[in-house]
């Protein structure tokens, strides 16, 4: 979809269960640059598990972001995820391009788990040789309400969105932007949230798994108060590295471990057959000292932090620098909304 002209700047909205975070990005000059960004606390029990259950609180904090951030811009991309939204690589015999629409629609009848009456369809035919008997294609599914009550959120914000945009394709453009020439093979991104941690796998540049895992730093902070009979202030002291302790990193370890499985019984029936090659961790779970070490050992994948600004500049003027320098992974998914111009 065609969102923006260049010589304009994109503000990336990604609405979590821990923070609101927003990354604005100038598209005017010979690369992207960002301009600034802020992080807001969620309501407490406003997001849930991913799912925002009190749209009113939320839309309270995210015009209070808007506010103090001093963001006027039109162009705004907010993320679109969770259950109600379907991702599938499809393969299907060559066919006509003004048959295509019709042959892929049939397809999704049987691939769907949502009445296609339901849902806002979208699809993108991938690059093969025009020899081949095939063709493969990208189905996207979203259910209508989902999509129509993140609309009404915003709106009740103060905002209309140029786009929405499937969190796993921003991550997907976030990685490819500043990570060039790393998609070969199979790669995992891992965005651990707050209560949500997004596995997302790329086979040669292209995202063919998208999983939302039950998982995050909450569920690692009342491991915490439980097993070690820490009060909450003191289980985010070790969340944030202020206070050491060893193995806090295994309940994300693991969680991780056991989806990446999983993944990779889905991808052993595919053509390549490979398994992930690396992971790529991201999110405000991914600052957690020691989780990178602990997930590499757990899986036995070469693992690393991933950097939003490594191929996008942060500007000298650019306010919220402290946000940007002290939790970088945190931005991974906004800098990616905000780079649909690029």
């Amino acid at each position: 979809m065609a969102l923006f002209n260049r010589g304009r700047t994109v503000a990336g909205l990604d609405i979590g269960s821990g923070y609101v975070k927003l990354a604005l990005v100038d598209h005017g000059g010979d690369r992207p640059e960002v301009r600034g960004a802020a992080i807001r606390p969620t309501p407490r029990g406003a997001v849930v598990d991913g799912e925002v259950v009190e749209p009113a609180r939320v839309a309270g904090a995210i015009r209070e972001l808007m506010d103090e951030s001093g963001v006027r811009a039109r162009n705004i991309v907010a993320a679109l995820g969770g259950h109600d939204v379907f991702i599938k690589r499809l393969k299907l015999p060559r066919v006509k391009e003004k048959e295509a629409a019709r042959a892929i629609r049939q397809e999704a009848e049987r691939h769907v788990p949502f009445d296609l009456e339901e849902v806002r369809l979208d699809f993108q035919i991938l690059p093969t040789r025009r020899s081949a008997a095939h063709i493969e294609v990208l189905l996207v599914a979203a259910k209508r309400e989902c999509v129509e009550s993140r609309v009404s959120l915003l709106a009740d914000a103060g905002i209309r969105a140029a786009a929405l945009d499937v969190g796993a394709f921003a991550l997907h453009n976030a990685f490819v932007h500043n990570y060039p020439g790393s998609a070969d093979g199979v790669v995992a991104l891992v965005n651990v949230g707050r209560d949500v941690t997004n596995l997302n796998v790329i086979e040669e540049g292209v995202p063919v798994l998208a999983k939302d895992l039950p998982l995050g730093s909450r569920k690692v902070a009342e491991s915490l108060q439980r097993d070690f009979r820490l009060t909450e202030e003191q289980s985010e002291q070790v969340l944030q590295g202020r206070q050491p302790l060893e193995g806090v990193q295994r309940v994300v370890a693991d969680g991780v471990a056991l989806g990446l499985r999983r993944a990779a019984a889905y991808l052993g029936g595919r053509r390549s057959g490979d398994g992930v090659g690396r992971i790529f961790l991201s999110g405000g779970g991914a600052c957690m000292p020691g989780i990178v070490e602990a997930l590499a050992e757990r899986v036995q994948v070469e693992t690393r932090l991933v950097n939003p600004f490594e191929r996008v500049p942060v500007r000298e003027e650019a306010w919220g620098r402290r946000i940007l320098t002290g939790a970088a992974p945190m931005m991974f998914l906004p800098v990616g909304l905000a780079l649909r111009a690029a």
